[in-house]
């Protein structure tokens, strides 16, 4: 029966085996498109990603090649009726990284649990999604209007294909009652979401013998002084605190320059990532800007510097207490709201942020378990995710 446990495995099997790494995502939709129809929905249709667009209104950019990339959105019901409902996840996949002891796009289950590139980022979760609609669907008990997207480039652009639905949906100013994103989080629901800010810095100094080190301006020791001056930027008395999320923290991932221990370095590249809350959004850049100036003040005149920004994945908070998240908590067993935090990214930035829907990341799948070696996600948790989205939406949500 679609939508029933079986059909998950091998639903989910199918689209665990197809390759999709960011930007090359189109045989991976053509299994979605197909699933979706086997879901009962009244139509599919692709969004095409048009990178040039996407640039000139919102000034995004995105590493990914995004030629002949599109996501792919189901609906089921009439556009015009109440609930709209959003279902977004990602279709994408990060590469897989050496010591997988499986084939990555063989996916198998073992005790219960199905390993495979992508099972748990975050393929569970979409097809969570369709079986949850599918089952509501065949049931009769479907309630207005359901859309899910199956977007691209999530992984590697951060949001490419999110974006491109969310201006189709500016444009014809349609807002859901609820989004809900797929991502993992062990089937429970998370409203508020981390922020990320990560930026590259590339360093210039002057080459001498390491016995003439007077002659030269070392740039590994620069940039080792930099990153003490921006480590301190979590430790402001004045950073925010959020009860669902971590503290703010300042990560050095990587410094990596000279030559070795007889020269004074020439050149050094560092890349930092800034775990920033909500309310530290419109404080991070100028704060960060003035901790490199105080930097620059005290450095030989010698030393150059040049920044790039790699990412800035927007933190959002939403209201527990909001009428339709209510509701996916009774669907979930509870009579009130227990919310978490998402500490990844996600595409529900742009959703909660350029929409202002109600967004929260509800999926199946543990998000310690991604990004690693011989990924894993309980079809137990699948199954629960798509009975607790046929519940959902089944029921009708409260205005307030």
């Amino acid at each position: 029966m679609i939508g029933d446990e079986a059909w998950i495995e091998s639903a989910l099997a199918a689209l665990v085996s197809t390759s999709s790494l960011s930007g090359q995502e189109a045989a991976a939709q053509e299994v979605v498109k197909r699933l979706m129809l086997e879901a009962g929905a009244d139509s599919v249709r692709i969004v095409p990603v048009d990178a040039a667009l996407l640039r000139l209104h919102y000034g995004f950019e995105t590493p990914t090649p995004t030629e002949g990339m599109f996501a792919v959105v189901g609906a089921w019901g009439e556009p015009a009726a109440s609930p709209f409902i959003l279902l977004n996840g990602h279709i994408d996949t990060v590469p897989a990284t050496a010591g997988w002891t499986i084939d990555p796009l063989e996916p198998r289950i073992t005790d219960g649990w199905m390993n495979g590139l992508g099972s748990a980022d975050m393929k569970a979760g979409l097809l969570g999604a369709i079986a949850g609609v599918a089952r509501a669907k065949a049931a009769g008990t479907l309630l207005g209007y359901v859309e899910i997207h199956s977007v691209p480039d999530e992984e590697d652009g951060g949001g490419t294909g999110t974006l491109a639905c969310v201006h189709q949906m500016l444009n014809a100013g349609r807002v859901p009652d609820l989004a809900v994103v797929c991502e993992p989080t062990r089937v429970e629901i998370a409203t508020a979401q981390i922020g990320s800010r990560a930026m590259h810095f590339s360093i210039r100094g002057v080459q001498a013998h390491a016995n003439m080190k007077h002659a030269g301006v070392s740039a590994v020791e620069a940039a080792i002084d930099l990153a003490r001056e921006l480590s301190g930027w979590a430790e402001m008395p004045h950073r925010s605190e959020h009860p669902l999320l971590a503290p703010a923290s300042v990560n050095i991932g990587r410094i990596d320059g000279g030559i070795g221990a007889t020269s004074v370095a020439p050149n050094c590249e560092m890349e930092v990532c800034f775990t920033y809350h909500p309310p530290d959004e419109p404080l991070l850049i100028a704060e960060v800007d003035a901790l490199i100036a105080a930097w620059r003040d005290r450095q030989n005149p010698a030393i150059s510097l040049e920044v790039r920004q790699l990412h800035n994945v927007h933190p959002f908070s939403t209201d527990p207490a909001l009428g339709p998240i209510k509701a996916l908590a009774r669907a979930l067993g509870g009579e009130a709201v227990n919310p978490r935090g998402f500490p990844a990214g996600s595409d529900g930035r742009l959703i909660s942020r350029l929409l202002g829907a109600p967004t929260v990341i509800f999926g199946p799948g543990d998000v310690s378990r991604i990004h690693k070696i011989n990924e894993a996600v309980e079809v137990a948790e699948v199954v629960a995710h798509a009975k607790v989205l046929e519940k959902f939406l089944s029921s009708g949500i409260d205005p307030g």
